[in-house]
């Protein structure tokens, strides 16, 4: 189970500041009309009938906005060899320069890892994750709060390293592309790196006014420990890279801790 779980944390560690370019979890305090998102995932599902559960914190701050993740609930459990079905809920307290605090369930993801191929020596792994984004509150532009979104993820492994890349198309206005490398430190230590970039599709005058910019670029680094087979903990810091604005993040992290689930 822990080679299970430790992928399971490793995939949570990358992932959370990449699901953060959409600015966090969506809240009525967000800073700009853009409309970005990532998501980074392998191409991994896990043996029927096992799942996990994971409790984090997240962290996401820019010039002008703060937003803490506390907590944020992963979940997932494998239905069949090729499918696996999981489901992210997070609670928010964020904030605005100069304005009042604001808390409460945030943007919920709902998804469904197909794979396509299985990993293997030699063999590069294929899934797509289509997944629904219930957004915390309605669009500024009106639509529905109920959003859509298709990744395609690639997993490689070789020995003593991984690598796994995703890249697709969230519905409310956002191109992306994300990767990490996974190094093995040693039988309990894993080490990640990931860089995710988003685009948004969507011309908007007032974001263009304020001088937002239409894509960003962020890095995060990554240490997952597994305590026992079952239980595993992560970390990542990361932030912005590329041209910097209102809604660059100068701090993405995160932490959480996952456990492995089995049917007796």
């Amino acid at each position: 189970m822990r080679r299970a779980l430790v992928t399971v944390a490793l995939v949570l560690a990358v992932c959370a500041p990449a699901a953060a370019q959409g600015n966090g979890h969506g809240n009525p305090n967000g800073t700009g009309v853009r409309n970005f998102g990532s998501w980074l995932d392998d191409a991994t599902v896990l043996d029927p009938g096992t799942g996990f559960v994971s409790i984090g914190l997240g962290l996401w701050q820019s010039p002008a906005y703060r937003e803490v993740d506390l907590p944020t609930i992963d979940s997932g459990i494998a239905v069949t060899r090729k499918l696996q079905v999981g489901m992210t809920v997070p609670y928010y307290h964020a904030s605005n320069a100069g304005a009042a605090s604001a808390h409460g369930f945030g943007d919920v993801y709902l998804n469904a890892k197909v794979q396509l191929r299985a990993a293997g020596a030699g063999r590069t792994g294929v899934g797509v994750i289509p997944m629904l984004e219930i957004l915390s509150v309605t669009p500024l532009d009106g639509t529905s709060r109920v959003q859509w979104a298709l990744p395609v993820s690639v997993e490689r492994q070789m020995s003593g390293w991984r690598l796994m890349a995703s890249g697709g198309y969230f519905s409310r206005g956002a191109l992306f592309g994300a990767a990490a490398l996974e190094f093995e430190l040693s039988d309990r230590a894993w080490l990640t790196g990931s860089l995710s970039h988003s685009y948004s599709t969507h011309h908007d005058d007032l974001s263009a006014a304020l001088g937002f910019h239409k894509a960003r670029t962020d890095v995060s680094g990554g240490l997952t420990y597994a305590v026992r087979p079952d239980v595993a903990l992560y970390g990542t810091l990361g932030r912005t890279i590329s041209a910097q604005d209102a809604n660059s993040a100068s701090l993405i992290a995160s932490a959480g801790i996952s456990f492995g689930l089995k049917h007796p």
